[in-house]
């Protein structure tokens, strides 16, 4: 049998030998191509992950820095030993160094290291956490300190805080907040103030007629300038006055004194007659809410010295003393001996009762205006101006009413502290 090939066949497929090969080796390197691919996408993802894991935890840092900070100064942290007994936090405090630092704290910024424990890496580590933080704290008004340094009466109105946080593997992140009080327009124009009416009607006006009763606008803190014991805004509520303070009761030079409207709190200024003072009230009254002070009727004690609060009662109100920022839209029964140091409001009924004997005292401020916060729709559209307000005073016993600068930024200071903005930086 003959078996060999055709000679001319395997003369013309003498160029394909070799094909099969190079196509396999081909095909092996697109795989291995891909198979790197994937090895190398697959490390870079675990490397990212692994990164990220990292900075969401020094963002955790940053972020509970700032938390704590907010803390700090709203006055939820003890002091921590080294600084002065009784130092309350606030926002002058949080930028005085020797209160807001430790005395071994040598750093030139306040990173309130008299309230928050630092450890030796110079960095605040939570209990049981996988990151740490740092803090700096300022006041953006006075950088260099120079307006603290001017007057011990000056309070910032604001901080800026910057937080670093620190992650595993290096990662850092860094938060900045500015911080500031709710914002509330007020700066006392007398100790006792009587909003008078719009249409010349008498203030009712009873100071009492002991020389136990003692009124006066000097400054009980001795921190800044004397006021006015009385301020009223119109010629007809000086008179009636000047006449109360000849009954007996002791008064302070300046005895009275007539207020310009334009230089009251511009809730009780006149641009929109009493709608200012309603919106006033309003915010009040959601502000108290959102902190569970917000009261139909009361009757106790409106905080304490030791712990000021807001109170707000949208009626009326038998004070047995306390501290901190009371506002009344009804009628305020003062009976016995209350004391009450900081800011009393009385706005809406503008009706001020002192009964009964005693020894009560109030330190700050009070302002009394009256008018209605509210009609039947019948009255629509038309005026309903300030009206006269009432202050009076029956029964023996001494008493005080003096102003004092520091009992009324106690009582600003009771409205609580608002982030205004938050960044990344």
């Amino acid at each position: 049998m003959d078996d060999t090939k055709p000679l001319g066949l395997s003369f013309e497929r003498r160029d394909e030998r070799g094909a099969a090969l190079v196509t396999s080796i081909l095909i092996s390197t697109l795989l291995l191509t891909v198979a790197g691919a994937v090895i190398l996408t697959s490390g870079m993802s675990a490397t990212t992950a692994i990164e990220s894991t990292a900075e969401v935890q020094a963002y955790y840092g940053a972020e509970s820095g700032l938390e704590a900070a907010l803390n700090v100064v709203r006055g939820n942290v003890a002091p921590r030993s080294g600084i002065p007994t009784g130092t309350k936090m606030g926002f002058r405090n949080a930028v005085e160094l020797s209160k807001a630092n430790l005395p071994s704290d040598s750093s030139t910024t306040s990173r309130l290291s008299g309230w928050l424990v630092y450890g030796n890496n110079e960095r605040v580590t939570p209990p049981d956490a996988n990151f740490s933080y740092s803090l700096t704290v300022s006041d953006p008004d006075d950088p260099t300190g120079a307006k603290r340094a001017a007057s011990a009466a000056y309070r910032p109105t604001r901080l800026a805080i910057q937080s670093t946080g620190y992650g595993p593997t290096g990662s850092v992140k860094r938060m900045e907040m500015v911080i500031q009080k709710t914002d509330f327009d007020f700066s006392p124009n007398a100790m006792l103030l009587m909003r008078g009416a719009e249409d010349g009607s008498k203030m009712n006006f009873d100071i009492g007629s002991s020389a136990a009763k003692y009124y006066s606008g000097h400054d009980n803190a001795g921190v800044q300038g004397n006021l006015p014991t009385f301020g009223v805004t119109s010629d007809g509520d000086d008179a009636t006055a000047e006449e109360a303070i000849t009954k007996g009761s002791t008064v302070a030079d300046e005895k009275v004194a007539e207020i310009g409207v334009g230089s009251l709190p511009s809730f009780l200024q006149t641009t929109e007659g009493p709608n200012g003072a309603r919106a006033f009230l309003n915010n009040m009254q959601g502000i108290a809410r959102s902190m569970g002070r917000y009261y139909a009727s009361f009757d106790g004690y409106a905080g304490s010295t030791t712990q000021p609060q807001f109170t707000f009662v949208n009626g009326n109100c038998v004070l047995d003393g306390g501290a901190g920022m009371l506002v009344v839209t009804g009628d305020l029964v003062l009976n016995g001996n209350p004391t009450f140091k900081g800011i009393i409001l009385v706005l809406g009924e503008g009706t001020i009762n002192r009964n009964g004997g005693g020894n009560g005292n109030i330190f700050g401020t009070i302002y009394v205006a009256k008018f209605a916060r509210s009609w039947p729709a019948s009255e629509n559209g038309q005026p309903h101006p300030f009206l006269a307000p009432s202050f009076y005073t029956n029964g023996g016993g001494t008493a005080e009413l003096r102003y004092d600068s520091q009992w009324v930024q106690s009582g600003k200071d009771v409205l609580g502290t608002i982030v205004r903005d938050i960044r990344e930086f």
